[in-house]
């Protein structure tokens, strides 16, 4: 009996930090109705730092479930599609008029589709070095940190359409099949090498003196990475190729 009563503590733990996860979201959608966008945006962030904390308790503890996988999709939609949507629409696209509800909506659709995507490979690939396609809460925070940077609403439709392409581009990121590297794997199960160690002093060092900046600079450096990583494996296995038909005798 008080085996079955510890086990339901360990996994109210991770799932108190997943609903904190679901409230910062929600608070972000209040405060963009409210015109406060960057505090919106912040508000996302944080929610971010705590999906990221449920899964390390939840590991940690050794309490992963099925309820935990699909109540933190669940809040990831609202905290981080949902609330970017949102947010994107009355900071940045509404004055592109009626496509600016599309392409808003279009960055939940895409969210959606990575989250159910992820849902389904996690019981088939449980233990990965990298995600499949970006993470919608790395979509979200990238978008979030250009509010940062930039908190007053967009005023003209040219920087609107901008950033509808630029939601095009991020959507794709999503759904596409680019590796992103998975760094909560990777960093607590390895030593912490010395150009990790000084990339890491580095962001500390930006964070704490341009943390608007170094927020959007390395969200972005991250949204990237994937594309480059993808784009090095097909420049890599051309050469292979090339070096394979060299070696093979006329």
């Amino acid at each position: 009996m008080k085996t079955k009563k510890l086990l339901k503590g360990i996994y109210l733990v991770p799932s108190l930090f997943t609903l904190t996860n679901l409230f910062f979201g929600f608070m972000s959608i209040l405060l963009t109705y409210h015109g406060r966008y960057r505090m919106a945006a912040l508000w996302i962030v944080l929610a971010a730092l705590m999906d990221g904390m449920d899964g390390l308790i939840a590991r940690a503890m050794k309490a992963p479930s099925d309820f935990g996988i699909e109540l933190d999709s669940l809040s990831d939609a609202v905290s981080f599609g949902l609330a970017t949507s949102v947010l994107l629409y009355f900071w940045g696209m509404k004055l592109a008029g009626p496509p600016a509800i599309f392409f808003s909506f279009l960055f939940l659709t895409a969210g959606v589709l990575r989250l159910a995507r992820y849902n389904v490979r996690t019981k088939s690939l449980p233990d990965r070095r990298h995600y499949q396609g970006l993470t919608v809460p790395s979509a979200a925070i990238f978008m979030g940190s250009l509010v940062v940077f930039h908190p007053a609403a967009l005023e003209t439709r040219e920087l609107a359409f901008g950033l509808a392409v630029l939601t095009v581009l991020i959507a794709l990121c999503m759904v596409s099949t680019f590796p992103y590297r998975n760094y909560m794997k990777v960093r607590t199960k390895h030593r912490i090498d010395i150009l990790t160690a000084l990339l890491m002093t580095v962001m500390l060092v930006g964070f704490i003196f341009y943390p608007r900046i170094a927020l959007l600079v390395f969200t972005g450096l991250n949204v990237l990475s994937g594309p480059a990583v993808a784009l090095a494996r097909v420049v890599k296995k051309g050469l292979r190729k090339r070096s394979a038909a060299r070696e093979k005798p006329s």
